[in-house]
């Protein structure tokens, strides 16, 4: 990521979300976390991408970044008025706006009718949820795409969780790991 204006809104995110009292809380992924994302998009060329909460558009931007370098798009899920609000400010200062699509609405309802195929899914959301998400959009991920998983490492136990790695072990037209990154991710490919 080379673009200032990115960067700028990166590290008033971060500043924001540190010092500002805010309507609702705002979680993000590590800096290093969006970093890897960036670098992992970027070299595999992906141009297909869905993020599963957007919350501020933190982690949207690195997506998006990437995606703009690639000519591709990201369509980004969210619930929450006020995350949704602040997450087009933001996009909009970073200049990212034309290469992110916000669909508004509970995930289990707006990703379902989305086309693919996906090159790269990236799932922050309801925990709980995670299984769901994952049954999908995996028959929309293109062979040999990603859907990585955030908070695998500092949710372990949380039902969904633990759910969700279950369900991988059964899959057998997948390739997984988790990755001690932030709050760990786990990293699954769809094997061709």
């Amino acid at each position: 990521m080379n673009d200032p204006r990115v960067w700028a809104v990166v590290e008033a995110l971060e500043r924001m979300e540190e010092t500002e009292e805010l309507e609702e809380g705002l979680w993000h992924i590590p800096r290093e976390t969006g970093m890897l994302f960036n670098i992992i998009l970027r070299h595999s060329r992906a141009q297909n991408i869905l993020e599963i909460g957007t919350s501020s558009g933190y982690s949207t931007l690195f997506l998006a970044d990437a995606a703009r370098a690639n000519g591709g798009k990201v369509t980004t899920c969210e619930y929450s008025p006020f995350k949704l609000q602040l997450a087009k400010q933001q996009f909009e200062a970073a200049g990212l706006s034309d290469y992110i699509t916000v669909v508004e609405g509970d995930a289990l309802t707006t990703v379902e009718p989305l086309d693919g195929p996906f090159d790269f899914v990236f799932i922050d959301a309801i925990k709980e949820e995670y299984m769901f998400y994952l049954s999908m959009v995996w028959p929309k991920l293109r062979p040999g795409g990603l859907v990585v998983a955030d908070n695998m490492l500092s949710h372990d136990g949380v039902f969904g969780i633990d759910a969700y790695r279950g369900i991988l072990t059964l899959m057998d037209d997948a390739s997984t790991v988790t990755v001690p990154i932030g709050s760990g991710d786990e990293f699954t490919c769809k094997m061709e």
